[in-house]
Order: structure tokens, then C-alpha cells, then sequence
């Protein structure tokens, strides 16, 4: 039986707990870069996964979440990295990004989901991990910007399965081309041209919504 997704989001999270760091204190860990935090675990000092966890955990999770549209999976591939993360430690070289990597394993996790016939979308569009407004936010522009957020992860349906990858990657990631061109097994420009219809798409969808060019221009 699987263990349940919170009793793994609690092991991942309280690592520092049940192995004590060798060498660094926690407090010191903030301050360490992500190859700094990577070495200490390729070394056996589990400690450092609480760190990274609270550093890519939200994104890694809304990434998978509005590629699947599924929030139990969503849960389960934000888990998985994490377990692969220590698993394979070994294989993160230190001059890549730590985000580059991690978001390849979530971006193979998620394919492979999708490639099992009975996983479709489950959920409705208001599950996403969200930052707190800006206090200078006034609850309509905040209930705007819900809005706004539910109306693009609806036109993210319309994308093909590559041009959703690429798309979330590069617009609400922030990854150059290079590292989604690496992430997904194709050339850089094979991921522009993903990233150019899958925006040629999203503006179809959003053209006839209320509010779709402020949809847009958030993307």
C-alpha cells in the first residue's frame, strides 16, 4: 500500500529531524545555494531536503497541477521528485540549475501520467498554490486576479500535452529555452515554435472571454 501523500510530505519536510546535519545547522541552510545544499546530500547529510523542499515544492506542485489538472496527482508527482531527489542525488551535476532538474523529473513524471488511458482531469480549476495578494490589493482586484487565474488554466486545456509543458515553463516558470529544449528532449527551437502556437492558441481561447487580453498579458 502506498503511504499517504501527508505522511510523505511530513517525511520529506522533517528530514533535518530524522538525520541530523553533519556539518551545517539548519539556520545556516538558508543562506547555502542549491549546489551548496545538493553537495551536502550527495554526501549523505539528508538534512538539506527540508530546504529545498520549502524552495521548490509550491512551484513543482502548481506546475504539475495545471499540466494535469489533477490535484491527488499533482500531490503524488511533487512527492515523487522529492523522493527521487535523494534517491538519485548522484546524478544532479553541480553546474546545472537544481531547478532544471528537478523540473525534468517532474516533467517525466507527469508525461507518464498522461500516458496511462484512465488519468483525465478530476478537478476544477481553484486548487492551485497561490501567493498571498499584495496588501495594496483591494478584494476586487484580488477576486480579478482569481478570475483571470481560472480563465487561463481553462485555456490551458486547448494546448497539446508539449506546447502545456513548454508554455508553463517558460511563461510561469521562467526557464530559458535551452533548459526547457533540455528538460524536454528537443532542440531550442522546436520549443520556441511550441511556445509561439501554444500562445497563438491560448489567444483563440481567451478572445471571446471577458477580460481575456489582462488574461494574456498575465501569461
Amino acid at each position: 500500500m502506498k503511504p499517504p501523500r501527508r505522511l510523505l510530505a511530513w517525511a520529506v519536510r522533517n528530514l533535518s529531524k530524522m538525520f541530523p546535519s553533519k556539518s551545517t545547522e539548519k539556520r545556516e541552510m538558508k543562506h547555502l545555494s542549491d549546489q551548496e545544499l545538493m553537495r551536502l546530500v550527495q554526501a549523505g547529510d539528508f538534512s538539506p531536503a527540508s530546504e529545498i523542499y520549502d524552495r521548490y515544492s509550491s512551484r513543482i506542485y502548481n506546475f504539475a497541477y495545471r499540466f494535469l489538472r489533477n490535484s491527488e496527482a499533482a500531490e503524488d508527482a511533487t512527492q515523487e521528485v522529492f523522493v527521487k531527489m535523494l534517491k538519485h542525488a548522484n546524478q544532479f551535476h553541480g553546474d546545472a540549475k537544481l531547478s532544471t532538474w528537478l523540473f525534468s523529473i517532474t516533467a517525466n513524471w507527469c508525461r507518464d501520467y498522461l500516458r496511462k488511458a484512465d488519468n483525465r482531469a478530476k478537478d476544477s480549476e481553484d486548487v492551485l498554490v497561490t501567493l498571498p495578494a499584495p496588501s495594496e490589493f483591494s478584494p476586487d482586484r484580488t477576486l480579478e486576479q482569481r478570475e483571470n487565474q481560472l480563465r487561463i488554466q481553462k485555456a490551458l486545456t486547448a494546448l497539446t500535452p508539449e506546447q502545456r509543458e513548454a508554455i508553463l515553463l517558460s511563461r510561469y516558470q521562467g526557464l530559458s529555452y535551452a533548459e526547457i529544449a533540455q528538460i524536454s528532449g528537443c532542440s531550442e527551437g522546436a520549443v520556441k515554435t511550441r511556445v509561439f502556437r501554444a500562445m497563438e492558441t491560448l489567444k483563440k481561447a481567451l478572445a471571446g472571454e471577458r477580460g481575456g487580453d489582462r488574461c494574456l498579458n498575465a501569461i
